[in-house]
């Protein structure tokens, strides 16, 4: 057993801090080493029934500790953390969906990308997720749920949502979805359906999530579009979750004024501040528009470009996730995702629990295929250079 408890003591003390740990402290968790791993023991040399390992007695561990922490901290298995190294790498086989989580727990769909098995399926934006192959999805996070999605080991998946009072249920192929994070798009079909004149210098550009690529795919983006002239950008972050912080700033120093684009405080108190040096904005009017999955790190965006006075914020009130995860991994192939600092966007105002108010409300978009009453009204803004 002294073996064991060496194993599991390492464990606790990685997952802890970096730092030198207080004499008092290594006791403390020598003994919570010692009494899990009595735990353990009496599991593995007791209990009647199917047999257990020590590593999966140890992962379900690890995943009670983080049961009564908040909904966005997570322990993740080897398998788990290498789903989610490539989903936010832009590698990923499933159905084509971003998801978000609402304030009672229940995970909806906030994105459906473009030329995914889900679009062909019928799947829309706002759909509640109720079972994955037939297993009850109440209560998991987010992360175990979209593993469970990808699982590479199954080539099709069986999804069931809540929509309008009715259950649908859809029998999806899974692909490999390549959908960049950064498309940009002319405006003038748009424009003429809905009436409106003199788009012709202005684009449409959509970031649908902040992975390691998207601050090279925006910088490659805004090259373009100086080349051909474009004065104004409506820029779509709608169903926008977030993503790589350190990538968010890269962004922010391409399009946001010169000035901070949010300060962190962590559980100490310590704050740290992000600024952009950007002295020469690329547009002289920037749209933002949002909707009520735009989260975290895509908050951060459109509330500095809000608070600088470099874009007018149109849609509906943003999801309110002011919060940094950081992921640590351990000696044993797993990782602790954490929740270790809250964001505050540019003026010094909350970003959780509260989200950005638009400053133009529009109400979204309610059927799939109707038309997009928040681009239209953004393109109007954007003409009036309001």
């Amino acid at each position: 057993m002294r073996r064991l408890f060496a194993v599991i003591l390492s464990l606790l003390l990685v997952l802890g801090s970096a730092r030198t740990l207080e004499a008092a402290t290594v006791m403390c968790h020598e003994a919570a080493g010692q009494q899990l791993g009595e735990v353990i023991e009496l599991i593995v040399n007791r209990f009647v029934g199917e047999p257990v390992t020590v590593h999966d007695l140890l992962e379900a561990s690890l995943r009670g500790m983080t049961e009564i922490l908040d909904q966005y901290s997570i322990y993740l298995s080897a398998e788990e953390l290498a789903g989610f190294t490539s989903a936010m790498d832009g590698r990923l086989k499933g159905i084509g969906v971003s998801m978000t989580v609402l304030e009672d727990g229940s995970i909806v769909v906030a994105r459906v990308l473009p030329n995914s098995p889900a679009l062909a399926a019928g799947i829309l934006a706002g759909d509640v997720l109720l079972y994955i192959d037939g297993v009850n999805i109440e209560g998991e996070m987010l992360d175990i749920v979209t593993g469970m999605i990808t699982n590479p080991d199954y080539e099709r998946v069986v999804v069931t949502f809540y929509r309008n009072g009715v259950k649908h249920t859809f029998d999806i192929v899974k692909e490999e979805i390549n959908s960049p994070t950064v498309i940009v798009e002319r405006l003038e079909n748009e424009a003429e359906s809905a009436g409106l004149r003199g788009i012709r210098h202005y684009r449409y550009m959509q970031i649908s999530s902040i992975s390691n690529t998207t601050g090279a795919d925006v910088r490659q983006a805004l090259t373009n579009m100086r080349e051909e002239n474009v004065r104004g950008i409506v820029l779509d972050l709608r169903g926008n979750t977030g993503g790589y912080l350190d990538v968010t700033i890269d962004i922010a120093n391409q399009i946001v004024p010169q000035g901070i684009v949010l300060e962190t405080v962590n559980s100490s108190g310590r704050r740290r501040t992000y600024n952009s040096i950007l002295t020469d904005v690329p547009f002289d009017n920037i749209v933002v528009l949002v909707n009520r999955f735009t989260a975290s790190a895509a908050e951060v965006l459109a509330s500095a470009l809000q608070d600088s006075g470099a874009a007018v914020v149109v849609g509906e009130p943003t999801f309110g996730k002011g919060l940094v995860q950081t992921v640590y991994a351990t000696r044993h192939g797993g990782a602790l995702k954490l929740t270790t600092e809250e964001f505050y966007r540019r003026n010094g105002d909350k970003i959780n629990e509260i989200g950005v108010v638009p400053c133009v409300l529009v109400e979204r978009q309610q059927n799939f295929g109707e038309p997009d009453t928040v681009l239209r009204r953004g393109m109007e803004i954007l003409i009036k250079g309001q």
